[in-house]
């Protein structure tokens, strides 16, 4: 018994020992959390809780470690407290705990979410201290919110009732005065201040503010000064300097002002746009322009007055270091921003009479400017001065048809604007003919002959183009016409005289008029000065060839030996035609060496295939049919497209028969016949062939063969069919094109397979071509081909390959080009040939062939000037394509040289985007004011250059004169390309942001 009861009290005294555990943790937590050991007493009261049944111990032991969290500073303090709240929903504790949570978010300065908990909080309930706290952290939170009102309510009650935080509530307070513009107010508090050292610095920013807000600028210029000298070097610096260069500004000490303002800038990046104009105007008062223009650049802009006028002054400080172009650019944009009509109206005037004195712009508005000063300010006093130099410019300007248009709504033009239309007149035919727009450069052309003479050079030019015009649309008499008249009205010092001389010679040449064409030939050839060049050259070979066709033999071999020595372009035709002459006068062998020396010199030339086939004829002549015979195999297997393969083939079928070799001979004959059906030399072919199987008594061979070519070939010509079609070919040549047309088509109605079928199908798809029915010219020029006979064969592949062109079809342009190329008969046809073949190779991106076409075309000496530019163009940009860079450069520098081409201005525009490629940016920049400077009629290819010319500028960070050009641009850019306007308002958005 007793051993139980001693087990039942030992059992009861253990009992007590874990009731009264508990308590005790409790405690020594509690004693830890008073004497703020928070992580003492979070450990402590977990263990606590580990054993605990009692709800107001738990709720208390939480409520400390939640706290003990946010007192220590824990990181996720809020959330801890939060959870709390969430269980103890009811805590008497709730008030602190609220305080507490608004209390983190305060230090994290999530001013919205503390305010929130403060507002959950009842102050009443809180602790003195915590009152306080409460206090000061809800005022300063409702100020970062912006509510300045109740902001500095609490503030005051602060500064009144709390020790603590009596000096930093008088700082807000005075601070929210101060925003609210209580300057008096807030500068009181501030000088009261600024002797505490912990609010010294800040009350001393505000005091120099103040004063300068208040306009008291002596006293702004003390306080700033004070407030350097006791911190020379801090974050408030920058504000303080600008605060003293402005004031020191509007004081009129334009060097302190300067002094400050350059320590303002080289503290921030982004000064203000009124400080920066102030300090524009500073400099340019103490005569330093390039730093005006500096400052300036941070102001200017066009959405507001100052903007304006800051525009107004960089103008004429660009003015002032001879910067004409940026001067340009800023006075456009002052007189489009209209918020100060007088600096409006001024900055116009100055544009106006800039863009007169230096023929400078973007694009030539020369004229259109003058118009638009006449419009927006028609009583200002400077109308005169604008009406003058509009008359002046008028006689200058490169934006002909805005001149002609200005001229032609004038009522009662005086003999000076007359003059000007004259010459105006002239220069928009010679640009139509530039353009290759013929029809209407005649008609320019055409209305200033019919002036007068008001401005006789320009009417005497206009004889001289008009008959260009006429020569390039074939038009021979017409072309001569004119440059007789030309000859007759000019001196043969004037700078077109030898070249008219020149040209009358061709033209005359072209109507076979021989001895007018030798007269007028030999002439040029007296006038000219420089025997190199290659129409002189080339004069000597025209020579040669009248010589040749009068059959005046040593004279035209002794042209031609002269053209051979002069030009090494000419020199090939030279030779060759040198050893043509040699064996019409019957001297065989010289001709034949002196082609053998031409083939060697020349093997790439064009008139291999004539050499190759005159050095046979001449074998011939010389009893070597054996050397002929090998001669002309080789020349037709090398080029058996020629245009007198078929007379190759008829001459070497007879020299085989002449050497025995029937069966060769009879194989010739037979590919004559089957390969250029219908032309004279298959009738030549199969009469020579009759007489073979004649020879050798085989009848029956050559009857089986004749019957099994059926229609195709035509053994003789009737005489019916000859005459019909000559009577519709007269037709033709009267001009009744319609009626020819008629027929032309009853002629293969009855002749179908006719000797003249390709010529009639040739007529009537070139009457078609020029009624723009290309659908029926196509088809009929293809029926010329078809034919086999080569009399048109070349023209005919011409307008082929140009339809096709036109049509977009550019595969198959490239394959008629390349087949006019080798059966061209003359070297205008080659040159046509080829430039089709540089345009469809392009669009294929063919640039090997390019290359190698358009140094064939620029050796010719019949390429003219303008297709001259094409090919440099296109050569230039098949370089760039392989990245040959230099050779593009060079090609493009020449072609650049006219830019009133729009071959011309596109390589402007080509070279200034490769230096800027190639990142040699004061290049690119040159290049494109030298074409503002040229001007060019292609707005396109000048818009292009002027937004090359903004990336420039940008990417030598100069991000003002980029913005600037391109918004110049956008304002005066009257084209609708879709491209440009985009390129335009990308790179303004990018400059922008």
């Amino acid at each position: 018994m007793a051993g139980i009861v001693s087990s039942l009290q030992f059992v009861n005294a253990q009992k007590s020992i874990v009731n009264e555990l508990p308590p005790r943790l409790y405690i020594q937590g509690r004693e830890m959390f008073l004497n703020n050991n928070y992580t003492g007493a979070e450990n402590t009261l977990n263990e606590f809780k580990q054993t605990n049944k009692e709800k107001s111990l738990q709720l208390e032991a939480d409520y400390m470690i939640a706290a003990g969290a946010y007192f220590r500073g824990k990181e996720n303090s809020a959330t801890i407290l939060r959870e709390y709240l969430d269980t103890y929903p009811e805590s008497y504790h709730r008030n602190d705990i609220c305080f507490y949570i608004g209390s983190s978010f305060f230090n994290e300065k999530d001013w919205a979410k503390a305010l929130y908990w403060f507002n959950q909080s009842d102050i009443a309930y809180l602790s003195i201290s915590d009152q306080e706290d409460y206090s000061f952290r809800s005022a300063y939170a409702l100020l970062q919110e912006g509510n300045r009102e109740e902001a500095a309510r609490r503030f005051d009650i602060l500064a009144r009732n709390s020790n603590k935080y009596y000096e930093p509530a008088t700082f807000y307070k005075a601070y929210i005065d101060f925003r609210n513009g209580n300057y008096d107010k807030s500068l009181e508090t501030f000088e009261r201040l600024k002797n505490n050292p912990e609010y010294k610095e800040q009350s001393l920013f505000f005091i120099t503010q103040g004063y300068f807000l208040k306009n008291d600028l002596n006293s702004a210029i003390n306080a700033g000064t004070n407030y350097l000298n006791s911190y020379p070097d801090n974050n408030n610096s920058a504000e303080i300097y600008r605060i003293l260069g402005n004031s020191y500004y509007r004081s009129g000490n334009t060097n302190e002002s300067i002094s400050y303002y350059e320590k303002y800038l080289n503290k921030t990046d982004k000064p203000f746009r009124e400080d920066m104009f102030q300090l524009g105007t500073a400099y340019s008062q103490a005569n330093s322009p390039a730093q005006a223009i500096k400052a300036l650049q941070f102001a200017a802009s066009t959405d507001d007055q100052l903007g304006q006028a800051s525009y107004m002054l960089l103008g004429q400080n660009y003015l002032k270091v001879n910067d004409n172009s940026n001067a340009l650019m800023a006075f456009d944009a002052a007189s489009r921003a209209k918020f100060d009509p007088s600096i409006s109206e001024v900055a116009l005037y100055n544009y106006a009479l800039l863009v007169h004195k230096t023929s400078l712009s973007i694009f030539d508005q020369s004229i259109t400017v003058l118009q638009r000063f006449l419009k927006e300010y028609p009583n200002s006093k400077y109308v005169n001065e604008i009406n003058n130099q509009l008359a002046s410019t008028l006689l200058s300007t490169k934006d002909y048809q805005a001149a002609l248009n200005v001229i032609d709504q004038m009522n009662a033009p005086g003999r000076q604007i007359l003059e000007a239309k004259q010459s105006i007149l002239f220069q928009l035919g010679a640009q139509d003919f530039i353009d290759g727009k013929y029809d209407q450069a005649i008609q320019r052309f055409n209305a200033c002959i019919n002036m007068g003479n008001y401005d006789s050079k320009s009417k005497n030019e206009s004889y001289f183009w008009r008959g260009e015009t006429r020569y390039r649309q074939n038009e021979f008499a017409a072309a001569a016409k004119d440059y007789q008249t030309y000859t007759s009205l000019t001196n043969s010092t004037d700078s077109n005289y030898s070249l008219a001389l020149y040209n009358l010679g061709y033209s005359y040449f072209k109507q076979k008029q021989y001895n007018n064409s030798l007269s007028s030939l030999q002439q040029y050839i007296a006038q000219e000065k420089n025997s190199q060049s290659l129409t002189y050259a080339d004069a000597l070979n025209r020579i040669g060839d009248c010589y040749l066709y009068n059959r005046n033999f040593s004279d035209a071999e002794r042209a031609y030996t002269q053209a051979s020595t002069r030009n090494q372009q000419s020199a090939e035709y030279a030779d060759f035609q040198k050893a043509f002459v040699m064996g019409l006068q019957h001297n065989y062998n010289g001709k034949i060496s002196a082609l053998d020396a031409m083939i060697r010199k020349y093997p790439e030339s064009q008139y291999i295939d004539d050499a190759m086939y005159e050095k046979s004829r001449a074998l011939v002549m010389t009893g070597r049919e054996q050397e002929a015979t090998s001669v002309l195999s080789q020349m037709l297997n090398k080029f058996p497209d020629s245009n007198i393969a078929a007379k190759a083939g008829v001459l070497l079928g007879q020299s085989y028969y002449n050497t025995n070799q029937t069966n060769q001979a009879i194989s010739t004959y037979k590919k004559v016949i089957e390969r250029d059906k219908n032309t004279e030399e298959a009738r030549i072919a199969l009469q020579s062939l009759e007489g073979i199987y004649r020879d050798i008594n085989d009848i029956s061979s050559y009857a089986n063969y004749a019957n099994s070519l059926g229609s195709g070939v035509i053994i003789s010509t009737s005489r019916q069919d000859s005459l019909t079609y000559l009577a519709a070919e007269n037709v033709y040549m009267k001009g009744r094109t319609a009626e020819a047309v008629n027929t032309m088509r009853k002629y293969l109605q009855t002749y179908p397979n006719g000797q003249f079928a390709g010529d009639a199908h040739y007529y009537i798809g070139i009457v078609a071509y020029e009624n723009k029915d290309n659908v029926t010219a196509l088809n009929e020029f293809n029926q010329t081909v078809q034919s086999g006979n080569s009399k048109n064969l070349s023209k005919a592949l011409l307008h082929i390959g140009d339809i096709q062109l036109a049509n977009n079809d550019t595969q198959a342009a490239y394959n008629t080009f390349k087949r006019l190329e080798r059966v061209a008969v003359n070297s205008e046809e080659k040159n046509a040939a080829q430039l089709g073949i540089l345009k469809t190779a392009g669009a294929s991106g063919n640039d090997n062939e390019i290359i190698t076409t358009t140094t064939q075309l620029l050796s010719s000496d019949k390429t003219s000037p303008e297709v001259i530019s094409e090919a440099r163009l296109a050569r230039a940009k098949a370089y760039l394509n392989i990245s040959a860079t230099n050779k593009a450069v060079e090609d493009l520098t020449k072609a650049a040289t006219d830019t009133r081409s729009v071959y011309g201005a596109e390589a402007q525009y080509l070279l200034a985007d490769t230096y800027l490629k190639a990142k040699a940016y004061d290049k690119a920049e040159q290049q494109v004011l030298q074409l503002m400077k040229q001007g060019t009629p292609h707005a396109y290819w000048m818009a292009r250059s002027i937004i090359v010319l903004s990336d420039t500028y940008k990417a030598k960070g100069d991000k003002f004169q980029a913005k600037q050009y391109l918004e110049s641009l956008d304002a005066n850019y009257t084209g609708n390309e879709p491209e440009i306007r985009s390129m335009i308002s990308e790179r303004l958005a990018a400059l922008n942001n």
